[in-house]
C-alpha cells in the first residue's frame, strides 16, 4: 500500500466524471473535474492519477502547467490558491484502461477490468480509483459524483447512485448517474456491457427504499432458483440490518452481477458482485452502512469495515437459523487460532485483507457485546453511523464511543483483541 496516496491541502466537494468508451478499441475519452475547497494556500495542487495520455489541464478555466510522475500528477495555477477559496480543476485525457495490482494484498486487479464475459467493470478497493480517474485517492475525502457515460448501443453504462436521464446521440447512448451522498473514491464503480436494469419491487417494499440489481438480460429466467432466492432476500436482509444500525443511508441499492469477480466489493448503492451467495450479500449490504456511509478514516482501520461486516453475516445466519453467533464465534476462533494471522487493528500493508481484520475484527465486536451486554453493544451501532455517516470513523473514535455508552474502561479489551500478537481466550458465550 503506497502510504503517500491521499493530498493534504484541499477537501474536494463534487466530481464530475464523463466517460466515451469505445469497446472495440477498449478507448476511453475522459473528461474529470474536481471542484474542491483549498484547506490551506496552495501553489500546486497534486491528485492521484496513473495512465493515459493528458490532453489539457484547467484550473477554474485557465489552463494550467502540469507534472506527472508514476503515482501523480502534480499542477500549478497560474496564481496561488488561498485557502478557504472553492476551485476547479478539469483534466482532460486518453487512453485504454488498464487494471492496476495493489501492493496491499487485494486479490483481484483494481481499476478497470473487463471479465470473461466481455463486461467492463471497476473495482478499486483500497488504491484503485487513480488508475481509471483523477482523485484524491484516500477514505477520509468523501465527496458527492456526477456520472455522464457515452457507449455505443445496446450497451447499458451504469454508475454510484440514481440514473437520472438516458440521451441519444449520435454514436449511441449517454447515461446520467447521480450519486449526491458523500462517496470515497475507491467506493466508485462503473459497469458497461449486455445489461438492464432490474426492479425488484417485492425487495424495495420490504427494504423501505427502492431496490434495483444490474443484470444480464433474460437473467432471472435461466439463473439457478438458488440464485433468484438469494436476490429476492435482498430487501428482507435491508430491512433486516436496518433494525440493528438505523436507517438504509443512501437512496438506492442492488448489485451489478459480473460473473468471475471473485466474491463481491461494496462499492457504494451498486455492490460488484460475481458470487451472489447469501453471504456475500449480506456482507455488501452490510457495507453500505459500515465501510460507505462510515468510511475508514485511514487503511489501519479497516478491521472496522470487515468485522462490522463479517458479524452481520452472523446476525443474518443465525436470524435465518442456520447457525447461532455462539457456533460461528467458536468456529471461527479455531480457525484464527490454526492460521496464527496477524492481528487486526494494524495489519501488514502489503496483506490489508488478511482474513484477521475479517474474523477477529469480527470476534472483537462478539467479545465487546459479551463485555458490555446486549443493550449497551446494540446502542453503539447506530449511534456510530448516525454520528460518522456521511464522513469517516477512526479506532480511536469507536473505542471512544464504546466507552461513552457503557460507561466502561474498554482499553485492555482492544487491546488484546486487536493488537495483541496472541487472541485473549474465547469469551464465554450466551
Amino acid at each position: 500500500m503506497d502510504p503517500t496516496l491521499g493530498n493534504p491541502g484541499y477537501d474536494v466537494l463534487h466530481y464530475d466524471i464523463e466517460l466515451s468508451f469505445d469497446p472495440d478499441a477498449r478507448v476511453l475519452d475522459a473528461l474529470v473535474t474536481l471542484t474542491a475547497t483549498a484547506t490551506t494556500a496552495l501553489d500546486s495542487v497534486n491528485v492521484d492519477f496513473i495512465g493515459f495520455e493528458v490532453d489539457e489541464v484547467t484550473i477554474d478555466g485557465e489552463v494550467a502547467e502540469f507534472a506527472r510522475t508514476q503515482r501523480d500528477m502534480t499542477i500549478r495555477p497560474r496564481e496561488a490558491v488561498a485557502a478557504g477559496q472553492e476551485f476547479r480543476l478539469s483534466i482532460r485525457y486518453r487512453g485504454m484502461p488498464e487494471p492496476l495490482m495493489s501492493t496491499a494484498g487485494a486479490p483481484v486487479a483494481l481499476g478497470w477490468s473487463v471479465s470473461a464475459s466481455g463486461t467492463e467493470y471497476v473495482v478499486s478497493e483500497p488504491d484503485g480509483a487513480r488508475s481509471w480517474f483523477p482523485c484524491n485517492d484516500h477514505p477520509s475525502d468523501k465527496a458527492s459524483y456526477s456520472f455522464r457515460l457515452t457507449v455505443p448501443k445496446p450497451l447499458l453504462a451504469a454508475a454510484n447512485g440514481v440514473l437520472m436521464d438516458t440521451i441519444t446521440t449520435p454514436t449511441g447512448l449517454t447515461w446520467l448517474w447521480e450519486m449526491v451522498d458523500p462517496m470515497a473514491s475507491y467506493l466508485t464503480t462503473v459497469v458497461i456491457g449486455d445489461y438492464a436494469v432490474v426492479d425488484d419491487l417485492e425487495a424495495s417494499a420490504v427494504a423501505g427504499v427502492p431496490v434495483r440489481n444490474l443484470l444480464p438480460p433474460n437473467f432471472l429466467d435461466t439463473a439457478e432458483p438458488l440464485i433468484r432466492e438469494n436476490l429476492a432476500l435482498q430487501g428482507e436482509m435491508i430491512a433486516f440490518l436496518s433494525d440493528y444500525l438505523g436507517p438504509y443511508p443512501f437512496a438506492t441499492y442492488g448489485i451489478a452481477f459480473v460473473p468471475g469477480v471473485p466474491g463481491g466489493l461494496e462499492t457504494q448503492t451498486l455492490a460488484v458482485v460475481g458470487v451472489p451467495l447469501q453471504e456475500v450479500l449480506v456482507h455488501e449490504i452490510a457495507h453500505q452502512w459500515l465501510g460507505d456511509d462510515v468510511s475508514v478514516a485511514r487503511w489501519n482501520d479497516i478491521w472496522l469495515n470487515e468485522g462490522f461486516a463479517t458479524y452481520a453475516e452472523w446476525l443474518w445466519q443465525e436470524h435465518r437459523g442456520e447457525a447461532t453467533v455462539a457456533e460461528l464465534v467458536a468456529f471461527t476462533y479455531s480457525q484464527q487460532e490454526a492460521l496464527s494471522l496477524p492481528p487486526p487493528g494494524s495489519p501488514p500493508p502489503h496483506d490489508l485483507f488478511n482474513r484477521s481484520v475479517y474474523g477477529r475484527g469480527a470476534l472483537m465486536l462478539h467479545a465487546l457485546r459479551l463485555h458490555i451486554g446486549d443493550k449497551a453493544f446494540f446502542g453503539i451501532l447506530p449511534i456510530w453511523v448516525e454520528r460518522y455517516g456521511g464522513g469517516s470513523g477512526s479506532t480511536d473514535d469507536f473505542i471512544a464511543l464504546a466507552e461513552e455508552i457503557s460507561g466502561s474502561d474498554l482499553t485492555s479489551l482492544f487491546d488484546g483483541w486487536l493488537y495483541a500478537d496472541t487472541m485473549p481466550q474465547l469469551p464465554v458465550t450466551k
